[in-house]
């Protein structure tokens, strides 16, 4: 059984751990974590029963499958750090948005695959999305997919496609929920209704229409079904239409703009 690595034990490298030990993906006497904060790395180990290692340089030298999930402007000070270790015979997972798998491999000479998980992991739901490097081997495809196969639904994808789709997937939760949010507000505005009663109503409807989303092919088949010719729903169905568009079109924009911010600012960093 390969060993596996996590750098950086942080709310998505922490899920992560919970989730694979959880889900029996890994047993926990083949994980081992390292983090920047000892407390946070003991709390995990606690939890879950993994194994802590002394340094990130022990980490790596211990591990086959090394799991890098610390921010994206510190991965490449990470990699300096352990330059000469991470040697052909290992494989990179490293989840940070918009460091892209040649900024890696310039590092590194270990094989790379980038992931974008999704907090919906927490409840083995949502979509893990997959960008395999060139020098990925079928069995790091099997180890990878299997893994996130038992906390997801993997995806494999573009790399060039990984941060647009991220917005559909890894920030979708918070979009979604804002969304929501503020739907639930807007009956407190127009009647004496609290804010309590109005979001437990949109948070129980939206459950529910997740479940009905199983059963359907498509969201237009939920909208047909409710929203009946001529009726109520259909009229605030065509206010959505009308101003919804121009609304998303802007959130891409400035996430997309975002990105590229990012990218740069990697690329600035002294190689």
């Amino acid at each position: 059984m390969a060993m596996i690595g996590v750098i950086g034990t942080g709310s998505m490298g922490g899920m992560l751990i919970r989730k694979f030990v959880e889900t029996g993906a890994f047993t926990a006497g083949d994980v081992m974590a390292s983090n920047r904060s000892a407390d946070k790395a003991k709390a995990i180990a606690a939890a879950t029963g993994i194994g802590i290692a002394g340094s990130n340089l022990d980490l790596v030298a211990a591990s086959d499958v090394i799991f890098i999930c610390v921010k994206p402007l510190e991965v490449k000070a990470l990699l300096k750090e352990l330059k000469g270790v991470l040697t052909a015979d290992k494989l990179v997972v490293s989840i940070a948005a918009d460091v892209t798998i040649g900024d890696i491999s310039a590092l590194c000479d270990a094989r790379v695959t980038r992931v974008i998980p999704s907090i919906t992991s927490e409840c083995s739901k949502g979509v893990s999305l997959v960008a395999f490097g060139d020098n990925s081997t079928e069995a790091d495809r099997s180890l990878v997919l299997s893994a996130l196969g038992s906390i997801s639904r993997p995806v494999e994808t573009e790399e060039e496609n990984l941060e647009l789709l991220a917005d559909l997937t890894s920030c979708a939760p918070a979009f979604i929920s804002s969304m929501m949010h503020e739907f639930a507000l807007s009956a407190t505005r127009r009647e004496n209704i609290s804010p309590g009663l109005a979001e437990l109503l949109v948070m129980e409807t939206l459950a529910g229409t997740v479940e009905l989303l199983k059963n359907v092919n498509s969201f237009e088949e939920v909208v047909t079904r409710v929203a009946t010719k001529g009726g109520i729903t259909e009229e605030g169905v065509k206010v959505i239409r009308k101003v919804a568009p121009s609304m998303y079109d802007e959130l891409l924009e400035v996430t997309m703009a975002k990105h590229d911010l990012v990218k740069d600012r990697i690329r600035d960093q002294a190689s």
